[in-house]
């Protein structure tokens, strides 16, 4: 019988505050959103609330703690579960 690994339940902030613009507004340059979520993901990783793995096809794979599971690509976040 296949055992299920236990995650811990985490309150997860992907983007923490400090790295918001300083009036609340989403950046319009395409490179600072791309940023800004790479460091939500880095947050998030070493935090223990996701895991991430290069796959074969050149993507990335994210895992959150939570159980959804996201497909990183140039330009593109696919969410496959």
């Amino acid at each position: 019988m296949r055992q299920r690994r236990q995650v811990a339940r985490r309150v997860m902030t992907l983007i923490p505050p400090v790295s918001l613009p300083a009036d609340g507004l989403r950046p319009e340059n395409p490179d600072a959103a791309k940023a800004l979520v790479t460091i939500a993901i880095a947050v998030a990783v070493e935090m223990g609330g996701a895991a991430i793995a290069a796959l074969e096809s050149g993507s990335l794979e994210l895992r959150l703690a939570t159980g959804e599971i996201f497909h990183l690509r140039e330009g593109t976040i696919a969410r496959v579960a």
